[in-house]
């Protein structure tokens, strides 16, 4: 999925006919569903996905470079935080 997904980032960061709120907007979408795949993945006994894998670093330094640092701090400690 990380080759996907770096792709889909460089798509994004690239497209300039988007505002940046709504490449951010996109970016959020992504890094949601990269985390419910991973909290799928270890409620699973056969799951492997990890961080490198769903691309959520990727996608945290995507939305790092667009300007958005902005994870809440409840998301920070929440118990479902991988």
């Amino acid at each position: 999925m990380t080759d996907r997904t770096r792709d889909e980032i460089a798509r994004i960061l690239k497209d300039n006919t988007r505002s940046k709120a709504d490449r951010v907007d996109e970016l959020l979408r992504m890094r949601e569903d990269a985390r419910a795949l991973q909290r799928a993945a270890t409620e699973s006994p056969m799951g492997n996905e990890t961080p490198d894998s769903s691309g959520l670093r990727d996608i945290d330094r995507a939305l790092e470079r667009l300007g958005h640092s902005d994870l809440t701090e409840a998301e920070e400690n929440s118990a479902a935080t991988l």
